[in-house]
């Protein structure tokens, strides 16, 4: 069997000196452009840049897409920035500019220097030759050049200078006749407030007084006038500095300094919208039926109203639990309605204030509790005589936190409403109202010892010679223990009057010792 005939390949081929040469039947290689080539492999990358803008002046004149050598993109965007505003500024003549052609390049260039250039890939990004793209950057160039000497000649800045002073005189004029606005606005507001001045005392009516109304239109007034002033101050400057070429940029950067924020607020006024609207929808509802809570506790007070197991002192404390309880619902709602509040971040706010809130308030709550429970349980009003342990007195005020008590030498005791609510407390106004009398008891110590049957008519009747004391129920008369060597005996009259009740024991007492020194029993 015949061996496979064994086909050269193109070493051994060139060893033997032969040349490899394509079948006669092989079609030569088709010509491409280079561009093409680097399109095929770059569109991606291409379509993933945005580029780096070549700005003079604040404007962009065109984008460069390439590097070149080991310039990065951005350095180099920013050297022909710097070299295109230097001619800008030159006296170098427009026409003077020139394209050339380079291997890989196409340059824009002055007598004395090149200002730009441009490779493939920046062509091929705008879909464009190199040369075209020269072109185009050329005549942008030149137009943007011509527009910026003209702009900056000495006749244009003369121009510029004058159009500045007429609009300051502009701003003038303006500013002395919101001034006359202004003054005459406040000086009507002054006579309505001098002619319509409030004398009641209902502190709603004080409110809707029209002197007050007054007063917050005049305030706000004044901050529409301060407003204005400085709106009239930024437009001129923002429009002074648009005259001259090199501050442009600051006055297009001054504008958006406050158009994007104020249209930022005013887009984000609107998306908050709805949630105004259910806001003050909520607000509006809380505060009527504050009111009318207010008008049916106010008229339970008075006993205008009545209700069957309710008794008319508390309707004080009751009007403040109801307000208290629609704040803390109109809270709640706000929190559900509002989206600042459904953020995980505002949520963690809430809960840590709410925390150390509660921690905080816990001794003020107990106070609250016990106020609550003083008030409902009628131990106290005010002006009663009361003993609370060891202090006695007249109730001067009932707090959420604290009962004030004005003692027998008019000092003002002030008890925090848990110690009173674990106390002893003795209603000395209550007992007179509810059992007609006070039982008033004087001690009193004698020498030697007397019968009570001998005194007994002489301290009955110096005990109803005092002022205060009652008739009937009479007094009783016995004897207690001896002190000091000294035989004690206990007067024991009664007294409708319980605010006096320590000055009538102590003028009995007095009666007493006069009455039976009278008679030598001492």
């Amino acid at each position: 069997m015949a061996a496979p005939e064994r086909v050269p390949d193109a070493a051994s081929l060139e060893a033997s000196g032969e040349k490899l040469q394509a079948p006669d039947d092989f079609p030569l290689p088709e010509r491409i452009d280079d561009r093409e080539v680097i399109r095929a492999f770059s569109d991606s990358l291409v379509q993933q840049q945005r580029g780096a803008p070549v700005t003079v002046n604040n404007h962009e004149l065109f984008r460069l897409y390439d590097t070149i050598g080991d310039i990065t993109l951005e350095r180099r965007a920013e050297k022909t920035s710097e070299r295109l505003n230097d001619f800008f500024r030159s006296r170098i003549p427009i026409d003077s500019l020139s394209i050339v052609e380079g291997h890989k390049l196409t340059a824009i260039r002055t007598p004395d220097n090149i200002i730009t250039a441009f490779s493939d890939l920046d062509a091929i990004a705008q879909q464009l030759t190199r040369r075209e793209l020269a072109e185009e950057a050329f005549g942008t160039i030149a137009l943007q050049t011509g527009k910026f000497r003209e702009e900056t000649s000495g006749r244009n800045i003369l121009f510029s200078l004058l159009k500045s002073l007429a609009l300051l005189l502009a701003l003038s004029v303006v500013w002395h006749y919101m001034n006359i606005l202004f003054t005459f606005i406040d000086g009507w507001i002054q006579k309505l407030r001098l002619h319509h001045k409030a004398d009641s005392d209902n502190k709603l009516l004080q409110l809707l007084a029209p002197d007050h109304l007054a007063s917050i239109f005049s305030w706000m007034m004044r901050l529409l006038e301060l407003f204005l002033k400085i709106l009239l101050i930024y437009a001129y400057l923002a429009t002074v500095l648009s005259f001259f070429p090199w501050t442009r940029d600051l006055s297009t950067n001054l504008l958006s300094f406050v158009l994007q924020p104020a249209g930022k607020l005013l887009q984000e006024f609107f998306s908050f919208l709805p949630s105004l609207v259910v806001v003050i929808f909520l607000f509006t509802v809380v505060r009527y039926l504050g009111k009318f809570s207010d008008v049916v506790f106010i008229n339970i007070a008075r006993g205008e109203l009545k209700f069957v197991g309710f008794e008319q002192e508390w309707a004080e404390p009751t009007r403040k639990i109801v307000k208290i309880v629609l704040y803390l619902l109109l809270s709640f709602l706000l929190l559900a309605s509002l989206p600042i509040f459904n953020s995980p971040p505002s949520l963690i706010i809430l809960v840590m204030f709410g925390i150390t809130f509660s921690l905080s308030a816990v001794p003020s709550m107990k106070n609250v509790l016990s106020s609550v429970m003083l008030n409902y349980t009628g131990s106290f009003r005010k002006g009663d005589q009361i003993a609370i342990g060891n202090v006695r007195g007249e109730v001067v005020s009932k707090g959420l936190l604290v009962t004030k008590i004005r003692n027998r030498k008019n000092e003002v005791v002030i008890l925090p409403n848990r110690d009173v609510i674990g106390s002893k407390i003795i209603n000395y106004t209550e007992s007179v109202q509810k059992n007609g009398h006070l039982s008033v008891e004087v001690p009193f110590y004698l020498f030697r010892h007397v019968k009570i049957e001998e005194i007994r008519e002489k301290v009955a009747e110096a005990t109803l010679g005092t002022d205060g004391i009652m008739l009937d129920p009479k007094p009783v008369l016995r004897r207690i223990a001896d002190r000091n060597g000294k035989y004690g005996y206990l007067v024991k009259a009664n007294t409708g009057q319980a605010r006096d009740i320590e000055a009538i024991a102590s003028r009995m007492e007095q009666h007493i010792r006069e009455r039976l020194l009278a008679d030598n029993i001492n």
